[in-house]
């Protein structure tokens, strides 16, 4: 697919582009559209059962929309649950951000740095890397865990990628730039299980999967931002 048409504009002065690496993409969104029509013909919702309802009673169900409705005003209601949804939606945004821009960033740096002796950077080892240290994060999750409660670790988590974050737009070295983007990488694998371990104890189980969407809607809204204005590394 990323070889089948040649990467340009989809009009002239468009900011929107076709073909070359973003082919794959392209049919992914295709597939994508065919899978969630399939899905919300198919598919019934799995509602649980009531320890009250008898086996041969049939539970009344809510259409997808109600199904929503319910999980706003449950997130409006609820100080803790709006807060982790917040929370969530901008962390996850920055993380998105870091994977879309860590490239350019990198290259730009060391180009600089290096100037005509640059012959590129090696992306696979620098994305190893990284899925180390988010390895390695998960894993001091686990340690810490015996003495913080999550709540707590959040908090150390969120400081600490701020820094690494603050590192990588002050930094002027590649290096520098290089090992803040590995502590970033290291929060991002302790966010995810500190989150997890957060919204089960916060968000009521029976209204989980909609506020789960809910909380991905904000995220989108960042994510399209980031990918539609055109962000420089610089």
């Amino acid at each position: 697919a990323a070889n089948h048409a040649e990467f340009k504009p989809s009009a002239e002065g468009s900011g929107f582009y076709t073909g070359g690496y973003l082919g794959p993409f392209d049919v992914s969104l295709v597939a994508l559209i065919a899978c969630g029509l399939l899905a919300s013909a198919l598919w019934e919702e799995n509602y649980g059962e009531s320890p009250a309802e008898n086996d041969d009673d049939e539970k009344a169900k809510s259409s997808a929309s109600g199904a929503l409705k319910k999980a706003y005003y449950t997130t409006i209601s609820n100080p803790d649950i709006l807060s982790c949804g917040i929370i969530s939606s901008l962390f996850e945004g920055s993380m998105y951000i870091f994977v879309f821009m860590w490239t350019p960033a990198l290259t730009t740096l060391a180009k600089e740095e290096l100037g005509d002796e640059f012959e590129g950077l090696p992306f696979g080892v620098i994305f190893s890397t990284f899925m180390v240290c988010c390895m390695a994060g998960s894993s001091i999750f686990s340690i810490a865990m015996e003495k913080l409660k999550p709540e707590q670790l959040a908090v150390t988590v969120f400081g600490v990628a701020a820094f690494a974050f603050a590192m990588i737009v002050l930094s002027a070295s590649a290096t520098s730039t290089f090992l803040a983007m590995n502590l970033f990488e290291m929060c991002v694998g302790m966010y995810f299980p500190s989150m997890g371990t957060m919204k089960g104890m916060i968000v009521p189980e029976d209204k989980r999967a909609a506020i789960y969407n809910l909380f991905r809607i904000p995220l989108n809204f960042i994510v399209l931002f980031s990918l539609l204005t055109d962000l420089t590394p610089r």
